[in-house]
């Protein structure tokens, strides 16, 4: 009788070790992706070619240090971004604030999308209108020139 309330016992147990991490605040987790896409948005100021994330050098890793540091001081992805930006300037994201001049980044391909859409859509409307309204032509009139010739090429298929 012993053995099915181990097994009773057993499988309450396991259920609650595989569902109890979940359930726990992922800090650790939430953090080192904080980090990883902090890294990610910062470009290495020395070449300004990679992020900091893929970037091997000296000042690549004190600013990974740096940001480290700062998220386990409670910062915000904003603040530590700002912080950057004040040192370095805008150049320093990956991509470009949609604010000012950089909006236009954003805003132009979805402007030539819808642009070029509607272009498209009114183009095939006149053409769908113009096929319609205009009548079939009717065959063009036979040439008084070769009126005899095929009065003549008719008469010799009959005979």
């Amino acid at each position: 009788m012993k053995r099915p309330i181990r097994r009773r016992m057993l499988l309450p147990l396991v259920a609650a070790c595989l569902i109890a991490p979940g359930l726990l605040p992922a800090q650790n987790g939430g953090d080192a992706r904080l980090i990883r896409e902090i890294e990610d948005t910062l470009i290495a100021p020395c070449c300004w070619n990679q992020p900091i994330s893929q970037h091997y050098s000296e000042v690549s890793e004190q600013m990974r240090q740096e940001v480290r540091a700062m998220v386990a001081a409670g910062k915000s992805k904003r603040e530590i971004l700002d912080h950057y930006v004040a040192i370095y300037g805008e150049r320093i994201l990956a991509t470009p604030r949609a604010r000012g001049i950089n909006a236009l980044a954003y805003l132009l391909p979805w402007a030539a999308l819808v642009a070029g859409g509607g272009y498209l859509l009114v183009l095939l409307r006149k053409r769908r209108r113009a096929a319609l309204a205009a009548p079939a032509a009717p065959p063009p009139p036979a040439d008084p020139r070769y009126d005899g010739v095929i009065e003549k090429e008719l008469e010799e298929l009959d005979t």
